[in-house]
């Protein structure tokens, strides 16, 4: 297929699961705000200016509100605000203007659930988020995003098409997750006292509900929620779909697909980064990990998709003309 075409599916997945993922983690944000016992104020920016930080948008944040970091101007910037490229509201125009360019592949359906979600999405702001309820509101948006994806595969051929889409989605799955697990590290931690007591545990429970995990990590991983066991749960869970070792499985097989028509791609930049990433996940030991820090454990990861991320578009998208080659 084109590269072209490639880059725009890949894009796609990206930014569905991009906005997905950000609602979640204002939704795990919000819950940690509230769960928090030391919580003096809804606007305190000590609750809210973490969210900015783990986005990885702090600079543009600051560059467009100034210090005025409150609960308004946060869900703003990470829900609506077009300026910020990676905010709910961009990525689903993105996805939605990627998705125009190649309206002639897609089921009419595919289109459709999307460019009805970009029209019900553009308009809104702050004020509807407050008054529908923070709950709800992000709740729908992910239900309109699983509608999306439950469109796209029941109608996507599973050609090189469906597969970049795969790659896009999954790797993008990998580093929000990591993103999500982060949030709690960036908020002002209880005191050593509740380590482990009634509040850790809820603050914990609502990380992996965020993650849709809750139900599947109690099935799987009876006893008490401790962050070792959760974080392990997230990371190096093989079955649990969210999980960083599951979305890192999934590119991998999804990138052997793209290249099983073209072997002498099989041995590629991206595929040697993502099985180096699997191995590390499925080597990683978690309570030396969480000694070590948390945060720069998950940094990693987010640093090593990125790699991925630029393999994939040196061999796939920017590659050199003289060494493209076209098959019979």
């Amino acid at each position: 297929m084109l590269s072209r075409v490639a880059n725009l599916i890949y894009w796609i997945a990206r930014y569905l699961e991009r906005a997905e993922n950000t609602a979640r983690i204002v939704d795990v944000h919000a819950q940690l705000v509230l769960d928090l016992q030391s919580r003096q104020a809804a606007d305190d920016p000590r609750s809210w200016e973490p969210l900015v930080y783990v986005s990885g948008g702090e600079e543009l944040f600051h560059k467009l509100y100034g210090k005025e970091v409150t609960e308004r101007t946060v869900v703003d910037f990470v829900l609506f605000d077009r300026r910020n490229s990676s905010s709910v509201l961009s990525c689903i125009s993105y996805a939605r203007e990627n998705a125009r360019c190649i309206r002639d592949q897609l089921a009419s359906e595919v289109w459709e659930e999307l460019n009805t979600f970009y029209l019900r999405l553009k308009d809104d702001d702050y004020a509807r988020y407050a008054q529908i309820g923070s709950a709800e509101y992000l709740t729908r948006l992910k239900g309109r995003i699983q509608l999306f994806y439950g469109a796209a595969e029941s109608m996507i051929p599973r050609t090189q098409m469906w597969w970049f889409f795969e790659l896009g989605r999954f790797l993008e799955r990998a580093d929000n997750t990591s993103r999500i697990l982060d949030v709690k590290y960036f908020m002002l931690l209880p005191a050593d006292s509740t380590v482990g007591s009634a509040l850790d545990m809820v603050q914990w429970a609502s990380v992996l509900r965020s993650c849709s995990a809750f139900e599947a990590f109690r099935k799987s991983r009876r006893g008490q929620l401790t962050l070792e066991r959760v974080v392990d749960y997230l990371v190096r869970d093989h079955t649990f779909p969210r999980s960083l070792a599951f979305s890192a499985n999934e590119a991998g097989l999804a990138l052997a697909q793209i290249t099983s028509d073209a072997p002498y791609l099989a041995d590629n930049s991206a595929a040697r980064l993502i099985a180096e990433l699997r191995e590390h996940l499925h080597t990683t030991v978690m309570r030396e990990a969480i000694k070590a820090g948390l945060h720069e454990y998950l940094d990693d990861v987010q640093l090593k998709v990125s790699r991925i991320h630029a393999a994939i578009q040196a061999t796939f998208i920017n590659y050199a003309s003289d060494t493209a080659r076209v098959l019979a």
